[in-house]
């Protein structure tokens, strides 16, 4: 029996022996793949190194000749958990699908006499699927978690900037307001027409203000106004901003039905962001904002000739948005690009797959500058 597993090669020998070739073969099609988050140094070595140990693992298994236990396949050497830094379940389970196909490439590359028998090589890809599953698994709650706290702070974030609006503004103007009707009835006791007049018309002034003040605090929390098109929720919110007539290109291409409603919804928040990043703190005098839809993506680019920044520092002041961006199309299954340098102005590029997503329709088109 043994001369005869010797003469076949056994599973874990053959794994063991080409082991650096199934993890030249997963790194570079990790840096193949359309992902930009895979392709990147950092994120490619890590996945590299964990394939690495899950490769060692299942050969250790294959020599005791044993499964794992039910449930300790989520445990690593010294039981603590396996699946290292969270991960987008996206980028986890195509990470995941390029290792199997790795090691199965190797193991049918083997010549007849030195490949496994069909009871190892099923014990072997078994071993491996649990590996490869309890990995993704724990990388994707992890990332599903942090995604729900920051979900949480955002909500929280978001009620303290309408409270602070709400004080600030609205409720200033109003308590401005307030004092001026109070000196006007002062003025108008004492028969000082004249200034009576005077106070009346700043305490209306300081109405209007508190009332523009609100309609500022009301278009932040505004969605898209009964699912009306992209193009025209974009320009919708450059009017509600007062941007200048020509300031900003919006171009909307493709059918917007290939997008279901809540992408919709998320896309827009993402888009306005970035528009309003450019209007309002790019110093830029001109923006194009251009949305292309197919039926298995949508790709948008923000581009301003504003003053530029350098993406590896600290965002800058008043793009604190960009977090909030990127996990929102994170969570869509998507990326943002940010290309700027000091100077030389700002492009972001949004990328959002529709997987599964079809739909009829003609293609439309929408461009405009916005007036």
């Amino acid at each position: 029996m043994v001369a005869g597993r010797q003469a076949h090669g056994t599973a874990a020998a053959v794994l063991e022996r080409r082991k650096d070739e199934v993890l030249a073969a997963y790194e570079a099609a990790l840096r193949s793949t359309d992902s930009s988050l895979l392709r990147e140094e950092h994120n490619s070595k890590r996945y590299v190194d964990e394939a690495r140990q899950i490769i060692a693992h299942v050969i250790a298994e294959l020599h005791r000749g044993t499964y794992l236990p039910s449930g300790t396949e989520y445990l690593g050497a010294d039981g603590s958990p396996v699946g290292g830094p969270r991960t987008h379940p996206v980028e986890s389970g195509r990470a995941s699908a390029a290792l199997f196909d790795a090691v199965v490439v190797v193991l049918l590359d083997e010549s007849e006499g030195m490949r496994p028998s069909g009871a190892e090589t099923a014990v072997l890809f078994s071993l491996l699927h649990r590996q490869i599953v309890a990995r993704h698994t724990a990388r994707s709650v992890a990332h599903i978690g942090h995604l729900l706290e920051r979900i949480r702070s955002a909500h929280d974030d978001e009620r303290l900037r309408v409270a602070r609006g709400l004080h600030d503004e609205v409720a200033g103007h109003l308590g401005s307001a307030l004092n001026w009707f109070e000196l006007h009835d002062v003025y108008q006791e004492s028969d000082q027409m004249e200034l009576a007049r005077q106070k009346l018309d700043t305490a209306r002034e300081a109405v209007r203000d508190s009332l523009a003040s609100l309609r500022e605090v009301m278009t932040g929390l505004r969605l898209r106004v009964d699912a009306e098109p992209l193009h025209a929720a974009l320009v919708r919110d450059l009017q509600d901003m007062a941007v200048a007539p020509g300031r900003v290109r919006v171009s909307v291409t493709g059918d917007e039905s290939w997008v279901p409603t809540w992408v919709a919804e998320e896309l827009f928040l993402v888009l306005r962001e970035a528009q309003r990043n450019a209007v309002r703190h790019a110093r830029s005098k001109t923006v194009s904002v251009d949305v292309h839809v197919t039926p298995g993506e949508v790709r948008a680019a923000v581009e301003d000739d504003g003053v530029g920044f350098d993406p590896r520092t600290k965002t800058p002041h008043g793009h604190s948005g960009m977090l909030s961006m990127r996990e929102r199309v994170e969570l869509l299954g998507g990326s943002v690009a940010v290309e700027s340098q000091p100077g030389c102005g700002t492009r972001i590029l949004v990328f959002v797959p529709l997987e599964g997503e079809t739909g009829g329709g003609h293609t439309q088109s929408h461009q405009s500058r916005h007036r």
